[in-house]
């Protein structure tokens, strides 16, 4: 059985106060509507929120994530999607 293809994903702006960078696979219904919920089928890049609210380097968020969908598709092909 051929394996749900990754996606890379973010919630909020790397530049506001909270967000999250991560690669989810396509059919994660849960993961692709939540925050957190990180496991073998939602992987974490980065974060910010909670009680601290850490600003980016300029274009750092950029970095992040194109580095969120250079990983997709190398899991992607990893796994022959």
């Amino acid at each position: 059985m051929e394996s749900s293809k990754w996606i890379a994903q973010v919630f909020g702006k790397p530049d506001s106060e909270s967000w999250e960078i991560s690669v989810v696979r396509e059919d994660n219904a849960h993961g692709r509507r939540s925050w957190g919920w990180f496991d073998s089928d939602k992987l974490l890049v980065s974060h910010n929120g909670g009680p601290c609210h850490w600003p980016l380097a300029p274009g750092l968020g950029d970095v992040m994530v194109g580095l969120a969908e250079n990983l997709a598709k190398e899991l992607n092909k990893k796994e022959g999607n």
